[in-house]
């Protein structure tokens, strides 16, 4: 098994983390925003809100967008997770592999001179000729 975690695989982690955090972090601003008992001209949340739609031209609020942005997070990690996982069983296989290749010459001390061996034989069938009957 493997026991560290390379940089790039950490790396990734991370950037799929920031994505599903910052997903969170819109979703409850869209539903405190959603919820706060004060008039639309104090409600920052909501201004911000709109001001964000108006700029992107798209009719998500910070709900939509905190999903998406999660999704998106929750994505990348599983990809990350599923390729580095993939990763290190094919390594683990190599090794073991490898480990019986060199059990399996130590046990029947063979030793090899050549891959290839070149055998020359007769061919076992016995080919009589053929008598022409006239």
């Amino acid at each position: 098994m493997k026991d560290k975690v390379s940089g790039k695989e950490f790396a990734w982690y991370v950037f799929g983390g920031l994505f599903a955090v910052a997903g969170i972090t819109l979703m409850i601003f869209g539903i405190i925003g959603h919820h706060m008992n004060v008039p639309l001209d104090n409600n920052f949340i909501k201004k911000a809100e709109e001001a964000l739609i108006s700029a992107i031209k798209a009719p998500f609020d910070f709900r939509i967008w905190g999903i998406l942005l999660l999704l998106l997070g929750v994505i990348i990690i599983s990809i990350t997770l599923a390729y580095n996982a993939k990763k290190t069983d094919r390594e683990v296989e190599k090794t073991i592999r490898r480990q019986q290749r060199i059990n399996a010459g130590v046990e029947q001390k063979l030793e090899v001179k050549s891959a290839v061996e070149i055998i020359e034989e007769k061919p076992a069938i016995d080919v009589e000729p053929v008598k022409e009957n006239k």
